[in-house]
């Protein structure tokens, strides 16, 4: 007896190879800010909340019960992770000790009595190689036996926790305890990053959900055959544009924004960037 089913085209758009290749487009630019920042775990576990809670708002959207069997079959996560999902509350915050290995050696060190110094309680200063009260010996304890001393000893100089003190044998004193591996200006661009990222995806988001009359302009412009020996001229140029619209777009805003903070109004904004030329992932496509 023919069957009926018929598989999805592969040229299809919807299929999961599109799906997958633009969601590998997004979650790389997203990767290359966390790498070194936030560990995968730590990562997932965030993900996880956000993907019950959201689940949770897509089923009410619908006007259903979100049951934890629906969250469940929605998310791909077992029942007892969606209770204990719901159940914090969908709290999303991390101790420091808890989103990088760093963080965990580091908090180890200044709270474990076996790394202290006994005289003065506070960390001790620890010979780098060796098996016991070592640096060698406290990266085993919080991080595991996969990762060598040298790889964590680089890591902590760099980011200004640790110095290197030198009296017959190589020695590590913790200087700082909570590990920062930007400086603040670059915190402060990663923030906005993120921030703007958001609201980029929210237009979209919303316009994908909403019909046409209550879609709000989300537009792009580029081309793929920039000569390379044009670009800064082309980037000087893009500049000027976006200067002189974002003096017009402040003007829109302050002709439109009430004179006091009431209850109920809504947060509105405009958006200016030029992209391509800086490791975009999308060069000749």
């Amino acid at each position: 007896m023919a069957s009926n089913l018929r598989m999805n085209d592969a040229s299809n758009p919807g299929d999961s190879t599109a799906l997958t290749n633009a969601l590998g487009l997004i979650l790389r630019r997203l990767v290359r800010l966390l790498v070194g920042s936030i560990s995968f775990p730590a990562l997932v576990e965030i993900l996880k909340t956000l993907y019950v809670e959201e689940a949770e708002k897509k089923i009410e959207r619908t006007g259903s019960k979100p049951t934890k069997s629906a969250l469940a079959l929605l998310t791909g996560l077992d029942t007892r992770v969606v209770s204990t999902v719901v159940s914090s509350n969908y709290d999303i915050s991390l101790e420091p000790k808890n989103v990088c290995a760093e963080n965990a050696l580091l908090d180890m060190w200044a709270s474990d009595p076996f790394f202290s110094n006994p005289e003065t309680n506070q960390p001790a200063i620890l010979p780098i190689e060796g098996k016991g009260r070592t640096l060698q010996g406290l990266v085993l304890k919080s991080i595991g036996r996969n990762i060598t001393v040298r790889t964590v000893l680089d890591r902590l100089l760099a980011s200004g926790n640790i110095k290197l003190i030198f009296d017959g044998t190589e020695k590590v004193e913790l200087l700082h305890l909570v590990y920062s591996p930007i400086t603040n200006d670059r915190a402060k661009m990663t923030d906005i990053a993120f921030i703007e990222s958001s609201r980029v995806l929210s237009a979209a988001i919303h316009n994908m959900m909403s019909d046409i009359d209550s879609r709000v302009p989300q537009q792009g412009r580029w081309t793929y055959r920039l000569s390379p020996s044009r670009y800064k001229e082309f980037r000087s140029e893009a500049r000027s544009l976006l200067q002189k619209q974002i003096k017009e777009g402040e003007s829109l805003l302050e002709r439109f924004e009430e004179s006091q903070k009431k209850p109920g109004q809504l947060t509105v904004g405009i958006g200016w960037y030029q992209w391509g030329g800086h490791n975009t992932d999308e060069e000749g496509v």
